[in-house]
């Protein structure tokens, strides 16, 4: 023990720097839950009459399957389902939109919960940030 140290100093506890389990709880239900929303939008939105003369013919109707699949007897289940979807390509296309659209607004959103109910950035024993700039380096 030196001359000038303190003999009772209690040390901070260490903060933790994962998140909170709600929050990766949470991530985990969108991951399942905005795609399932981003489809039925999709369909809702292929579906609406309105749109549907902006949508490029070749996205609507029935998908083409080519004749070389179809040679294996194993694959004809699949095949069949997914010939017998309608719009698929565009149903797929503005799926993908949405789930880009609604993944930047909830994560734009859970970044503002998560900014504003986080503590401080300095702990009691952090010096306050310097005032003004730093001088510039001159030799």
């Amino acid at each position: 023990m030196g001359k000038y140290s303190a003999t009772n100093y209690v040390r901070p506890k260490p903060r933790n720097r994962q998140p909170n389990p709600l929050w990766r709880g949470i991530g985990c239900i969108l991951m399942v839950v905005i795609p399932l929303i981003s489809f039925a939008l999709a369909e809702l939105t292929v579906n609406i009459d309105l749109i549907q003369p902006y949508i490029p013919y070749q996205l609507m109707g029935t998908p083409t399957i080519p004749p070389v699949l179809w040679t294996g007897g194993y694959l004809t289940p699949i095949l069949l389902f997914v010939q017998g979807l309608t719009n698929i390509y565009a149903v797929l296309i503005f799926t993908v939109i949405y789930i880009i659209a609604l993944g930047g607004l909830i994560s734009a959103i859970s970044a503002f919960f998560y900014q504003a109910s986080r503590s401080s950035r300095y702990g009691p024993l952090d010096a306050p940030p310097p005032p003004g700039k730093a001088k510039p380096y001159k030799r």
